[in-house]
């Protein structure tokens, strides 16, 4: 049977991050990226590249038509440092960011005292929160009051476009350390099993058993190895961290930071013949020159885009690579990524 045509994100303009205004490296202007199947976002640390990573998240969750499923996001973005107090910051800092032909930004006090909380507060500050539009037209609020427990509301605004809202399926995380029940239940609920078997036969020659609760009846991710079934946190967290991408390669967008983390070299090329082969749009992180090296080499840079992240004073630059180019700039990247920042 053939596979549905996957959601991708064809246009990304990014405003203001955390209250940073963000330009153009080249032209001096607002940015507007224009994302290809693998899309690397290199730099200095203290350059936002995770939190364009959390804008991104919080951008897919509030346009999908299943944000009433953005508990688990949360759940599985806290491995990026995305729990709910952190989204709060994030709405309060300030953040402006489009996807395709939706914007995201703060939510004014006027636009969240329209939504009612899901359950009655005793605030310890105000609400903060995100507001969801569409040529100018206000679509969906999110607000998020922190009270003894952070309390997640949101209020659709224009039914009929909530209709037209894109299904993104995603999936936005960094391997936890350990892998706890509540990260594996919220991960089984945003993955296919069966549409991933083959690859990660071919990848680690592990068969996928799936999913199998373990003596203390807590749900586990399983292979076979060696005829012996084996939780996936036993094998070693480069296994468990290319078992994990493998999983997540069934959405149609896969957010990862730090993908070079646990990886030794021979898994980086596996990690990348994944991103090839899946039909999965990337948005990842690398601080590692290893990793984007082999990733230019084995891909020739076609369908590959770098977006190189500076920290300038209060702004945020953002310089646009084609991959093919990227090889050319090699000896530059190497620099800001070696610690020149």
């Amino acid at each position: 049977m053939e596979e549905l045509k996957r959601k991708t994100v064809e246009s990304i303009t990014v405003r203001q991050l955390r209250g940073f205004s963000v330009i153009d490296h080249e032209k001096g202007e607002i940015p507007t990226l224009h994302p290809r199947k693998i899309n690397v976002i290199a730099g200095c640390n203290g350059s936002f590249k995770t939190t364009f990573l959390e804008a991104l998240t919080v951008a897919l969750s509030i346009i999908s038509p299943n944000v009433y499923n953005v508990r688990s996001t949360f759940t599985l973005a806290s491995t990026l440092r995305m729990d709910s107090l952190w989204h709060y910051f994030l709405a309060k800092g300030g953040m402006d960011i489009s996807l395709n032909e939706y914007r995201i930004t703060h939510a004014s006090l006027d636009d969240l005292f329209k939504v009612r909380p899901i359950q009655p507060l005793q605030d310890l500050a105000l609400p903060n929160g995100f507001k969801l539009t569409k040529d100018d037209k206000v679509i969906r609020i999110l607000r998020i009051d922190i009270a003894q427990n952070s309390v997640l509301s949101i209020q659709d605004i224009t039914p009929d476009e909530i209709k037209r809202l894109p299904n993104y399926r995603f999936v936005a995380f960094s391997i936890p350390n350990p892998i706890s029940v509540d990260f594996i239940n919220s991960f089984l609920s945003s993955v296919s099993f069966a549409s991933v078997k083959d690859i990660l036969k071919k990848l680690l020659n592990l068969e996928l058993v799936g999913m199998k609760p373990d003596e203390f009846g807590r749900p586990n991710i399983v292979v076979t190895e060696n005829e012996n079934d084996v939780e996936i946190q036993f094998l070693g967290s480069g296994f468990a961290s290319l078992i994990l991408l493998t999983l997540a390669s069934s959405n149609d967008i896969v957010i990862y930071d730090n993908i070079e983390n646990h990886l030794h070299p021979q898994l980086m090329f596996k990690a990348i013949e994944l991103m090839k082969e899946s039909n999965s749009q990337w948005f990842i992180t690398t601080q590692s020159m290893e990793f984007l090296d082999y990733l230019l080499t084995e891909t020739d840079g076609v369908n590959v885009m770098v977006y190189e992240f500076m920290r300038r004073g209060n702004s945020i630059h953002i310089k646009q690579i084609e991959g093919s180019y990227a090889k050319e700039l090699s000896q530059e990247l190497s620099e800001d990524l070696r610690g020149a920042c």
